[in-house]
């Protein structure tokens, strides 16, 4: 993948990723990535998607209201850095 990205559990962030696109963004971004990686992502049109509702997102980061993840999501959407999509 990115050079900016690392494929590793630990909540770590390239310092350039986080000054580039925010440190919430960024903290997010590689969390998501590292999920992707994994062995429980699945595909559908050619990409890659896992599921995670808000109250799993917070688990993950416990110093985050599901307020804040909500708009480090959009934010990183509207970016065009993440698709966001609800299938049923």
């Amino acid at each position: 993948m990115s050079k900016l990205l690392i494929d590793e559990y630990p909540l770590v962030v390239l310092p350039r990723l986080a000054c580039a696109i925010g440190l919430n963004e960024a903290i997010f971004l590689q969390q998501l990535h590292y999920w992707l990686s994994g062995k429980g992502a699945h595909e559908r049109g050619g990409r890659r998607w896992i599921y995670n509702s808000l109250a799993d997102w917070q688990k993950q980061f416990p110093f985050w209201h599901t307020d804040t993840i909500r708009r480090i999501a959009h934010r990183l959407e509207a970016r065009g850095l993440v698709l966001v999509g609800h299938f049923n």
